[in-house]
């Protein structure tokens, strides 16, 4: 047996794996969360664009971190299948709202000066687009006519122009700049209202450009937003100022549609919540070892656990008031615990004393062990030192529990 000893703990209490199936739980929840809330903006963009015709959508199922993994898992599947729907009927809104809207596009165009401009825009743009094929320019030219009535072949591909027009249009994501919507609801509005079939088509192919560069756009920015809702999410499963501070800078980045993460804040997140999972832990084992020695008899005195847990330091008096105690030690950056037994200096003690003190706890220590075992805190030796090896460390009597409430009783005593 040993008088010092060293051990490597792994806590697997309960309540450790409550706590990882809960956090679990709530990155998937804070992802269907992220999505509900950017859709209920892409919505209430859309809103401003087309009016009531776009309906508002619902908040969605609630849910806290603290909550059983169960109920956030249901609240979880609520959300997402919320936005599954809700997303279906707000492309249809949209794309019935940008079909009918012709008239509305063609008095909603910016003033004359503007449109000349963005006319000019439209024009430069088709001038540099690369040649069609002399079968489908000779098709264009065929259906163009020469001013005569276009006949069913002619009208139906103008009809198939202008469908094609409000699909794109209304492709177009919530968040477009106002210039481009604009420039884009031009020619769609041209195309709409009949062109030739050769400018049509032009106008359709650079619309369809114009739109594909939105929606890039638009995919970086939504693929920011998933990675900065996955380093915020554990950020909400743990206390403190630090992680709530964090959090909210990340809702900004969110607010403000950046299109990268910054460097650094993953690392940094991922620091905060390790602080506060290694704090976790470190309670949980100063608790088990805590209640191991009291139930032996050991004397401790109040908040021994979050001493412990807090400094890593504290002390345990054996029964007996014989003066003799024991050290215990939590590193701070490894799971490891230390122990050691230790007197006080106000007592006599003998080699033979000092050893069978040590030899006694050394005995104890295997039942504190198997009992953390038992709780979920196994606790493998990895370095001990045998009874008698060292001399017995000397603290001062306040250090030890028993001793240091002895101390009191006596200066007490004087005193009256």
């Amino acid at each position: 047996m040993s008088a010092m000893t060293g051990g490597r703990y792994v806590v697997e209490t309960a309540a450790e794996q409550l706590a990882r199936e809960q956090r679990a739980q709530w990155q998937q929840f804070v992802q269907a969360r992220g999505e509900l809330a950017a859709l209920r903006a892409e919505a209430d963009a859309y809103r401003s664009v087309y009016g009531s015709r776009i309906a508002k959508i619902p908040a969605g199922a609630k849910a806290r971190p603290d909550q059983s993994p169960r109920r956030i898992a249901t609240a979880t599947a609520d959300v997402a299948l919320l936005v599954r729907g809700e997303r279906d009927k707000l492309r249809d809104a949209v794309l019935a709202a940008a079909r009918g809207d012709t008239g509305g596009l063609l008095g909603a165009l910016p003033t004359p000066a503007t449109s000349q401009a963005s006319r000019r825009q439209w024009d430069d743009s088709l001038a540099q687009a690369p040649a069609r094929s002399s079968e489908t320019v000779s098709t264009a030219t065929s259906t163009a006519g020469t001013g005569a009535a276009p006949d069913a072949e002619a009208a139906r591909h103008q009809a198939a122009r202008a469908d094609r027009a409000a699909h794109l249009f209304a492709r177009l994501p919530a968040s477009t700049p106002e210039e481009v919507r604009r420039s884009c609801a031009e020619a769609v509005a041209e195309i709409s209202t009949g062109t030739t079939a050769s400018r049509g088509h032009l106008l359709l192919r650079d619309l369809e450009r114009r739109v594909r560069a939105q929606a890039r756009a638009e995919e970086r920015i939504v693929q920011v937003r998933r990675d900065l809702l996955t380093v915020a999410a554990p950020l909400e499963t743990v206390p403190g100022e630090a992680a709530e501070k964090l959090r909210q800078q990340i809702e900004r980045l969110v607010a403000e549609r950046v299109e990268h993460v910054p460097d650094g804040l993953r690392a940094e997140a991922a620091a905060i919540v390790e602080q506060a999972d290694r704090a976790r832990r470190r309670k949980a084992v100063a608790d088990v070892l805590r209640v191991g020695l009291t139930d032996l008899g050991y004397q401790v005195d109040e908040g021994f656990e979050t001493r412990l847990a807090g400094t890593g330091l504290a002390y345990a008096a054996m029964s007996g008031d014989t003066g003799y105690g024991v050290k215990v030690l939590l590193d701070h950056d490894d799971p490891v615990v230390r122990t050691q037994v230790v007197r006080t200096g106000g007592i006599r003690a003998s080699t033979s004393e000092d050893k069978a003190a040590e030899q006694k706890f050394c005995d104890d220590y295997q039942v504190v062990r198997r009992r953390a075992r038992r709780d979920g805190i196994p606790i493998e030796e990895i370095g001990r030192r045998e009874p008698g090896e060292r001399p017995v460390q000397v603290v001062a009597d306040t250090a030890i529990p028993a001793a240091s409430r002895r101390a009191n009783e006596q200066r007490r005593e004087q005193q009256l």
